[in-house]
């Protein structure tokens, strides 16, 4: 356990790109996909140190989906916001901590494990930001308006961003109060702006993010490798 430690899990999302379902309700191997990652995170935070942030809508489908399979967990919940921005906003000023950090995580990630949380922390340790994330290794091109390729990217200095995303609390609080009306796509955007360094850190596992029906059977496919292995 990292007592200093805050988890934040981002499941406030709509799934409009995954169709009518709830992409994090489906089902992977015996439990819902979003409480893969709290599962996997929750033995390294102090009690009520882990917060989920939800729809309003669906908060007591996960609340009841937790209490299932993990009674007397601790969990803080809170509704989501508009946007991701506004979720994470939301879930920040239910963590009680007020220094150390703080791990934003997708629950649309599942397989992101505590080994992966604990390497990119020691690195925000140091640097007060890191972020897992995935290099490239697909020929990249930049395209004009109509498609066609203008030139390539060269690929050796681009890296896919993941989570989890870990930062020095009193620093990323400070970020996300400089932050105005924008609503970047994810954390380490907003620690950038506000002028803080923030490492890569290869994560060296298949960290897929479910996005539609497709990446599921995918997904299935790689958690049961993972059992098997």
């Amino acid at each position: 356990m990292i007592p200093d430690l805050g988890v934040i899990i981002a499941a406030g999302g709509t799934s409009r790109r995954y169709g009518e379902k709830d992409k994090l309700l489906e089902t992977l191997g015996s439990m819902p996909v979003f409480l893969h990652s709290v599962v996997n995170f929750l033995p390294l935070t102090a009690p009520g140190n882990l917060v989920v942030a939800v729809r309003k809508e669906a908060l007591t489908e996960y609340r009841q989906c937790a209490e299932k399979f993990l009674p007397d967990n601790h969990i803080r919940w809170v509704a989501g916001g508009d946007d991701r921005v506004a979720s994470v906003r939301n879930a920040l000023a239910e963590l009680k901590l007020v220094n150390g950090l703080v791990a934003i995580h997708d629950a649309a990630r599942p397989l992101a494990s505590a080994e992966l949380l604990l390497k990119v922390a020691r690195r925000a340790r140091v640097c007060g930001g890191a972020i897992a994330a995935g290099k490239v290794v697909d020929s990249l091109k930049l395209a004009d308006d109509s498609g066609f390729i203008l030139r390539p990217i060269p690929r050796e200095k681009v890296y896919c961003a993941e989570t989890p995303q870990i930062f020095d609390l009193v620093k990323y609080r400070q970020a996300c109060g400089k932050l105005g009306d924008a609503v970047p796509t994810d954390d380490a955007e907003i620690m950038r702006l506000a002028g803080f360094p923030v490492e890569l850190v290869e994560s060296g596992q298949w960290n897929m993010k479910l996005t539609s029906p497709e990446d599921l059977a995918k997904l299935r496919s790689c958690f049961q490798g993972s059992l098997n292995g």
